[in-house]
């Protein structure tokens, strides 16, 4: 059935971008460094941006970030801006690269139940990009954060699943809950329309966290959303399943039934100044601090929100998503591992296969 598919119609909507790719030397003076990272059965190239303030003695936060089909390491840097708000908070921003190999049109396959899981397909590769930058940088264990738009908002949220242990927090803009489909066709169905239960998918997520969990034991996973409510191709439905999913998720993790839920705050609205008009829904956990967030755009399409200059799958009339994820991650941060979890080298050296 998928090899009689419309590639063309399908496609669509993932043109590539053309903004101007960031270079050496530009913001900053930071720098691009190239590399590639392994699992057992898979290899991927990455691009990593070290801000020109990175003191190598001290350890850094990561954000590994996840582009969409059709999409390279050098269109998401350009259509984010992340570059720039790591340049003046002094994170590392790893940017994996999807090969044709992979997937015709460079999709994360999120779609497929052999990327959905921990310690095979791509959730293990891009926790080989996490393990290879450790490598060579001092990596703040407690800050290492996973963000991506469209396939890679989705991909974003599978690695947040798979890896609580390296994953801190999670970012998406226009993705889709955890198993959001089954394969190719189930994929278009639920971007047009929305996944599976949202309630029965977190409970599922729970489940597939559980050797990560035992790495490293923890009770929250905070994730904000961005979405545009004018989005043709992905359903403006699936931001709000994705805040379920996670509830439901952090219910669990807690160890708290379904009827005690999130603390949701009003929502607010704002607008961006000669910007578009936003509404910002902010969740609280049982103990009354930040733990999710989702922020509706009006009028947006597929873009990436508050893009530094006009592109495919840009918006600067947006909020800022970039800046405003950069807030979140540090908002949330928190549940240090303690001693007996030792350095995120440590732990990945026991956890990813050919490095002991």
């Amino acid at each position: 059935m998928v090899a009689s598919m419309d590639w063309k119609r399908i496609t669509h909507p993932f043109r590539h971008p053309q903004p101007q790719p960031t270079q050496t030397g530009v913001l900053g003076e930071g720098k691009w460094v190239s590399g590639s990272a392994s699992s057992t059965t898979d290899l991927r190239k990455y691009k990593l941006w070290v801000p020109a303030s990175h003191d190598p003695e001290l350890a850094s936060p990561l954000l590994v970030m996840l582009h969409g089909c059709r999409q390279k390491p050098d269109d998401l840097a350009g259509i984010s801006g992340m570059n720039a708000v790591a340049d003046r908070n002094n994170f590392l921003v790893a940017y994996p690269e999807q090969t044709l190999s992979a997937n015709l049109m460079r999709c994360w396959n999120w779609f497929e139940p052999k990327h959905q899981s921990r310690g095979a397909g791509e959730p293990a590769v891009l926790a080989g990009v996490i393990e290879q930058v450790s490598a060579s940088y001092k990596v703040d264990c407690n800050c290492v954060y996973a963000a991506g738009i469209s396939a890679g908002g989705a991909m974003a949220v599978i690695l947040g699943v798979t890896y609580p242990d390296l994953i801190s927090a999670v970012g998406v803009v226009a993705g889709m809950e955890y198993r959001a489909a089954p394969g190719m066709t189930e994929g278009l169905a639920a971007m047009k329309h929305g996944g599976p239960d949202p309630e029965q998918q977190g409970r599922a997520a729970f489940e597939a966290m559980s050797e990560g969990l035992e790495a490293r034991p923890r009770h929250r996973v905070p994730v904000i959303v961005f979405q545009g409510d004018a989005d043709r191709f992905v359903n403006p439905v699936n931001a709000s399943q994705i805040i379920s999913q996670w509830a439901r998720t952090n219910q669990c993790l807690n160890g708290h039934s379904k009827q005690q839920g999130m603390l949701a705050e009003a929502a607010t609205r704002g607008r961006v100044p000669g910007g578009r008009s936003f509404e910002k829904c902010a969740y609280k956990d049982g103990a009354g601090r930040p733990l999710m967030e989702k922020w509706m755009v009006e009028g947006m399409g597929h873009a990436w929100p508050g893009s530094p200059a006009e592109a495919d799958y840009a918006d600067p009339k947006g909020p800022n998503a970039s800046q405003e994820m950069w807030r979140f991650f540090c908002e949330t941060a928190g549940e240090p591992l303690g001693e007996a979890h030792g350095s995120l080298w440590d732990r990945l050296r026991h956890l990813l296969p050919g490095t002991h």
